[in-house]
């Protein structure tokens, strides 16, 4: 792939990183999707980038999907594919991801994404079991809707066996799930899409955040479940103003259920927590 490098398509920097560290070399549907879904690249960087796949990879075949029809050749397709961009390139530029087409028939649709994303890919990723990951299109700390900001990954759709089940999946099944967690701190589990999107989280956790220290290093096997409960319990005890006496454990126990340096209430804050409860 001399010449051009498809894997800067992808989105999160370390599955990108992870990628390149491998050698890993893409087929042609996986290449040209890559180059669909980015978010950075400008129009004309993905228009060369296809153009690069005409050019320089084997043609295949495009099956049928359920949301998609078969095409004979991923090069001729390509090729009308950016035509069809290039008629509609002021609108397609105006904003984030805007029909080109006010009323888009199926046919149209087709040749402007579900081509791309009838298709399941598989992909190898960095990440295990127990890392605390977040979308990289989003804010690690910001907890919109459902699936938002940073969780403890519990698996992705992309072993093997995914790809014996996943034959006639698309790309929205290209899913990781764990454990995430609500505004008010509580953990909820769920899958999100698309693991290609994917980066570790690497800052500091706030507040109730910190479980995810906790439960990310139970899901390892490196914490017990006590201690696991010890934590939750604590973080919760602590929006209203009260310590847990953790003298019975371990700096190194207290240090992976992220507890460890917990900043110490003020009399303030007790008084109005109290007065809170006393409310309630």
């Amino acid at each position: 792939m001399k010449g051009m490098d498809i894997i800067s398509f992808v989105n999160s920097k370390d599955i990108r990183d992870y990628l390149h560290e491998i050698d890993y070399k893409c087929d042609p549907l996986q290449a040209a999707w890559l180059v669909h879904q980015n978010f950075s690249k400008s129009y004309d960087e993905k228009h060369d980038a296809w153009q690069w796949i005409i050019e320089n990879m084997p043609d295949c075949e495009m099956p049928e999907r359920r949301f998609s029809i078969a095409r004979p050749s991923l090069h001729a397709f390509l090729k009308e594919h950016m035509e069809f961009r290039d008629k509609h390139r002021k609108r397609i530029e105006r904003g984030k991801n805007p029909k080109p087409v006010k009323k888009m028939t199926e046919e149209e649709w087709d040749l402007y994404e579900h081509a791309f994303e009838s298709r399941w890919y598989c992909f190898p990723t960095p990440f295990v079991k127990g890392d605390i990951v977040y979308d990289c299109r989003s804010k690690p700390h910001k907890r919109d809707g459902v699936c938002g900001g940073t969780f403890v990954l519990m698996g992705i759709t992309n072993t093997d066996e995914d790809a014996k089940k996943c034959v006639n999946a698309d790309a929205s099944d290209m899913n990781a799930w764990g454990y995430f967690q609500d505004h008010d701190g509580s953990v909820y589990s769920e899958t999100m899409f698309n693991y290609m999107d994917l980066v570790r989280f690497t800052g500091k956790l706030k507040g109730q955040e910190r479980i995810q220290i906790a439960l990310s290093n139970y899901v390892k096997g490196d914490l017990e479940l006590e201690l696991l409960l010890q934590s939750q319990r604590t973080l919760i005890m602590c929006d209203y103003g009260k310590e847990l006496k953790t003298n019975q454990y371990t700096d190194e126990g207290l240090e992976l259920a992220g507890i460890a340096d917990l900043s110490k209430i003020t009399k303030k804050e007790m008084d109005r927590n109290d007065k809170i409860r006393r409310t309630d």
